[in-house]
C-alpha cells in the first residue's frame, strides 16, 4: 500500500510531467529543408528568385509551413514566374510582376512535405503572367531530410 505522502508526490509528478509534455507541444523540425533559386537580369543581377520555406511565418504573421515565394528584385519591365513540383508532379505556377518596390507573392501548393519527398523549383524572367516566351529561367530541386 502506498502511503499518502508517496501518493502525493507520485500525483504532482505526473501531473508535472504530463503539463510539460503538452506546453512543448509538437517537435518542430529538426533540418531546414528551406533552399531558392534566382533568375539573373543585368549581369551579377537577381533579378527575381522562387524560396522554398520550410517553416516560417506567413503574411498575417501565424507560422507556416512548406510554402513558396515568389520575389520580383527589378525595376526592368518584367516580371517573374515561378513553378513548383512535389515528387515530381507540377503543382501550377505563380507570377509576381510587383516590381522591386511591391510586394513578394506568397503561395502554398505543396502541402505538407514529409522526409524523402522531392521538392523542385524553376524561375523565370516574363513579360505578363502569360508570357510564352519566359528567359532566364534557373531551376533546382531539393529532397526532404525531414518533413
Amino acid at each position: 500500500m502506498i502511503s499518502y505522502r508517496r501518493w502525493s508526490v507520485l500525483s504532482v509528478t505526473v501531473t508535472a510531467v504530463g503539463a510539460l509534455a503538452l506546453a512543448a507541444g509538437p517537435a518542430a523540425a529538426a533540418y531546414n529543408d528551406s533552399f531558392g533559386v534566382n533568375t539573373w537580369g543585368l549581369p551579377g543581377n537577381a533579378c527575381g528568385s522562387v524560396d522554398f520555406v520550410d517553416n516560417g511565418t506567413w503574411p498575417s504573421g501565424s507560422t507556416n509551413d512548406d510554402y513558396v515565394v515568389v520575389h520580383d528584385w527589378c525595376s526592368d519591365g518584367h516580371g517573374v514566374k515561378a513553378w513548383a513540383w512535389k515528387n515530381g508532379v507540377l503543382l501550377g505556377s505563380k507570377y509576381n510582376g510587383n516590381g522591386l518596390a511591391g510586394a513578394p507573392v506568397y503561395w502554398d501548393p505543396v502541402g505538407n512535405v514529409l522526409p524523402d519527398d522531392t521538392v523542385g523549383l524553376k524561375v523565370c524572367l516574363v513579360d505578363g503572367s502569360a508570357d510564352p516566351t519566359p528567359s532566364n529561367c534557373e531551376s533546382a530541386e531539393r529532397m526532404s531530410v525531414d518533413g
